[in-house]
């Protein structure tokens, strides 16, 4: 045995030794209400100026757009300042917790992880999402046009609405989500259950938050919401043998890319050049 350095045996009284402090995760229980309440708040705020703005100008067609006959609330330029404002909101509020707790972001949840588990996440994220359009595409015809009409709001039609789709569904929400989910949510979990369990809790919430249930109260939000749930879990494993969110994000941002690719493809091809 050592006599001298850090392997050495410990000198005098068991009982007068002070124990090594055990370090605070940099994740707190309550920041699963905190940063929720902070990105929904700011949300909230982004629109309420929005509408001002609109009623200050008296320019109806500034956030409907498109949608002469609906509010602004049906408008893609209102939809998607509304998600966009959300996750940087989620960003901004895991960033500054994280900030006065003496912590960075990208050290404490973007890591560098298993290679291994970052290499297998893209084509993992692909193969996902082609499977779920071809799941999809089974659906009675009746079923398919309803979903496409839910989601009619989200489809672009500008070059600029494009864009902005590209930018919302794979760079912030991938970032804000496995912010939120796998790294705060499932960290605080796995503390206080198996991880198998807190990866099942975490995918439920994951999937009742997008909300299929409620705007497709049939077969069709079922799957669609069995879909997320499917992904939310992946996602937990690939954070757990990757020991990073960089896997995760990059699991979930090809999953929305190649949903996302079919549209935004089909406008560029329809677009005069």
């Amino acid at each position: 045995m050592a006599v001298w350095g850090p392997d050495a045996e410990p000198r005098g009284h068991p009982e007068f030794i002070e124990p090594a402090p055990v370090p605070r995760p940099p994740e707190r229980w309550w920041d699963i209400v905190v940063v929720l309440a902070v990105a929904l708040a700011l949300s909230f705020l982004a629109g309420a100026v929005a509408f001002a703005v609109e009623t200050f100008i008296a320019d109806e067609d500034l956030l409907t757009g498109r949608f002469p006959s609906g509010g602004a609330a049906q408008s893609p330029y209102f939809l998607f300042g509304a998600m966009g404002a959300l996750y940087l909101a989620t960003l901004g509020a895991v960033a500054l917790l994280l900030f006065f707790r003496g912590h960075r972001l990208g050290p404490v949840f973007f890591a560098r992880g298993a290679r291994l588990a970052a290499w297998g996440a893209v084509p993992t994220g692909i193969v996902l999402a082609i499977a779920v359009m071809v799941l999809l595409s089974f659906l009675p015809p009746a079923m398919q046009e309803e979903l496409i009409e839910q989601n009619a709001a989200l489809e672009p039609s500008t070059l600029g609405e494009a864009l902005a789709v590209f930018v919302i569904a794979v760079l912030l929400a991938p970032l804000a989500e496995e912010l939120y989910f796998r790294g705060i949510m499932l960290r605080v979990f796995a503390r206080a259950m198996p991880f198998a369990a807190a990866a099942t809790v975490t995918a439920a919430l994951f999937s009742l938050v997008h909300g299929h249930l409620f705007l497709s109260p049939g077969l069709g939000g079922w799957i669609l919401s069995g879909v997320i749930f499917v992904l939310g879990a992946l996602l937990a494993l690939f954070a757990r043998m990757g020991r990073s969110l960089r896997a995760p994000f990059l699991l979930h941002a090809s999953y929305n890319a190649t949903l996302v690719v079919p549209s935004v493809a089909g406008l560029l091809t329809g677009v005069q050049t």
